[in-house]
């Protein structure tokens, strides 16, 4: 056979192959695309990723990948966005909900003094008892901007190393004369030498809500019993009383937000042992609760001397 016309066919079939090919790889690049958009677009839908898909391969599979990481880092933030504004609304929502009642009572105690008929004695009860409102009021906004700095994770809490026994008798100094009007007796045996390391102010405020409701709940006669040990791990404090006990329902719901058991103080309004415990959960400690009603309450702080909380 002709060398000429042996070489014509090779050269006519390597051309065919490549237009074949190149058909072939236009086709596949065609179908890749498609298939490119079809997974966008369920991705957009952001209900449900799917899956990232067996047929594709190489730079496409690569390409897949990268958009899926993407969508999810991004569909994460969103959802992150969602929940703290449905935080921000219900922190709201609970700061006016609380506050209306004392802003009520303050209301009609004004309407009462504009009136002009009240006798000097109940006009100084009006003025004592607005005072004590706003005060409420002013420790209400503190206390839940409080719970939603711990909430968020921006709450500054300096550090330092404070004796458990100033942070108790400062506490009970402060309210010795209502314990003497309820005929509650305070008791303490708390060792100079137990230091934790924490925010003074703020652990003494969480100390204070445990202490405050022990003495709520105690009946005249009773007894409130505060005391700490020490040891390898954490500075232990117990705080016990005598009082009416919490009730089985009652008790794995004491430290949740807004709750108000079956013996709740009617004032009361259900965050002073939700932010103690969040206080001492912010600094590196943990609080539990045991009780039996009509036998008392004991609460077991601990605070960890290393972050092994």
């Amino acid at each position: 056979m002709n060398p000429y016309l042996i070489l014509s066919i090779v050269l006519l079939v390597i051309v065919a192959a490549l237009v074949v090919y190149i058909v072939a790889d236009k086709i596949k690049r065609r179908k890749d695309l498609d298939e490119l958009i079809d997974f966008l677009t369920k991705v957009q839908d952001r209900d449900s990723f799917p899956d990232l898909g067996l047929e594709a391969e190489g730079k496409m599979l690569i390409l897949r990948s990268e958009i899926y990481k993407l969508a999810s880092t991004l569909q994460e933030q969103y959802s992150g966005e969602v929940r703290k504004n449905a935080y921000m609304a219900d922190m709201l929502s609970n700061i006016s909900h609380q506050i209306k009642t004392p802003l009520t009572a303050i209301n009609l105690m004004t309407d009462a003094l504009k009136n002009g008929s009240l006798d000097e004695a109940s006009r100084r009860r009006c003025i004592a008892n607005i005072e004590s409102q706003t005060d409420h009021i002013t420790w209400l906004v503190r206390t839940l901007l409080a719970l939603a700095e711990i909430d968020a994770g921006v709450l500054v809490l300096k550090k330092e190393d404070v004796p458990v026994k100033d942070i108790v008798d400062g506490i009970v100094s402060g309210i010795a004369i209502e314990a003497d009007i309820r005929d509650v007796e305070i008791k303490t045996d708390v060792p100079f030498d137990n230091v934790i390391s924490c925010d003074r102010r703020w652990m003494s405020e969480a100390f204070s809500n445990i202490i405050k409701n022990s003495l709520q709940h105690t009946e005249p006669g009773g007894f409130i019993s505060i005391s700490s040990e020490e040891t390898n791990l954490s500075v232990n404090i117990h705080i016990e009383d005598n009082g009416c006990g919490i009730s089985k329902n009652d008790l794995p719901h004491i430290f949740e937000r807004f709750y108000h058991g079956g013996k709740s103080d009617p004032n009361s309004n259900g965050i002073g042992l939700s932010l103690a415990k969040q206080i001492i959960n912010s600094q590196n400690g943990t609080v539990s609760c045991e009780s039996e009603e009509g036998k008392g309450t004991v609460f077991e702080i601990k605070i960890y001397k290393s972050a092994t909380v």
